[in-house]
């Protein structure tokens, strides 16, 4: 999980090492930063807090349960996919995968749409891009550096978007969605139908069914989403006819990790640089149940 974020970050915003996880956020009105780390020989997970009210540190912990996939209970998805020999083998090679989540779904959204057919290098450039171009400048509340807060939907749905180095129509794209969010009619609410969400994705001019799919994964957690129009999944699904997805439901975002992760290499054309920003690599990653550990 860690590499995976190592290799998605948000600049400004989010500082990744091989064993931390660090952001600033905003929640309301209020402002803070957090580290997670896991908690060694045990299955569990470290979270520090700086915060200006400790009212907001209920939500800290359940978004950050949500982004390292807390919940999931990987003895059950190993019972989805037995009947799958693909993926029952693929399991046992890499026991206990989990979805990497998004702080912020309105976050996640942007930078998947910056993600597409670009390198992970070429994406972090442009959502560094748009963070310092528009993003909020704060003070840091733990190093007093200066640090950014994610741009705001009614921040990115009113400017033309000229200072991040991508296509006319991406920016065309991420100012509509931006519009829709503060419009209603994408709700980002995280009780909601993962069917009617994707279909509000679509609903966006730009955003077709691999980022409806791939935003649902990640920005929603949503368990059964799976972006089969991604090249890597459709090689897969090419070389193995027989692979039924509609037996792996309602598993298929865990699939696609497990797909990603296990063919992602051998079934790209391009170098290891320019592959897609999907990819999870992350074989050793913990399975069971985690908790977390709180310190303030």
């Amino acid at each position: 999980m860690i590499r995976f974020y190592e290799t998605h970050p948000i600049p400004g915003v989010e500082r990744v090492t091989e064993s931390t996880f660090e952001r600033v956020v905003r929640i309301g009105g209020s402002i803070g930063f957090l580290r997670v780390r896991p908690n060694l020989g045990r299955a569990r997970l470290e979270i520090g807090i700086v915060a200006d009210k400790s009212k907001i540190i209920p939500e800290i912990t359940r978004r950050v349960g949500r982004m390292f996939d807390l919940n999931c209970d990987p003895f059950s998805i190993a019972r989805g996919f037995a009947g799958v020999p693909l993926l029952a083998r693929l399991y046992k090679r890499f026991p206990g995968l989990r979805l990497p989540g998004g702080w912020d779904p309105f976050e996640t959204a942007v930078g998947s749409i910056l993600g597409q057919v670009v390198s992970r290098e070429q994406r972090t450039n442009l959502v560094g891009q748009l963070v310092r171009a528009y993003g909020d400048p704060i003070i840091h509340p733990l190093s007093g550096e200066r640090a950014y807060l994610f741009p705001r939907p009614e921040v990115l749905a009113e400017c033309d978007l000229v200072e991040v180095k991508t296509t006319r129509s991406r920016r065309e794209t991420i100012r509509n969605l931006s519009s829709r969010v503060l419009s209603g009619a994408i709700s980002l609410a995280e009780e909601q139908d993962p069917k009617e969400f994707r279909k509000a994705l679509l609903g966006t001019k730009g955003v077709g069914p691999w980022s409806a799919e791939y935003i649902s994964l990640r920005a929603m957690g949503d368990k059964d989403a799976f972006p089969r129009t991604d090249l890597i999944l459709k090689r897969v699904l090419e070389r193995y006819p027989d692979f039924d997805l509609e037996k792996v439901q309602p598993w298929r975002s865990y699939a696609a990790i497990y797909l990603w992760t296990a063919f992602a290499q051998a079934l790209s054309k391009k170098k290891r640089s320019n592959s897609r920003d999907t990819v999870l690599q992350g074989n050793d990653i913990a399975c069971g149940q985690a908790q977390i550990d709180l310190k303030l």
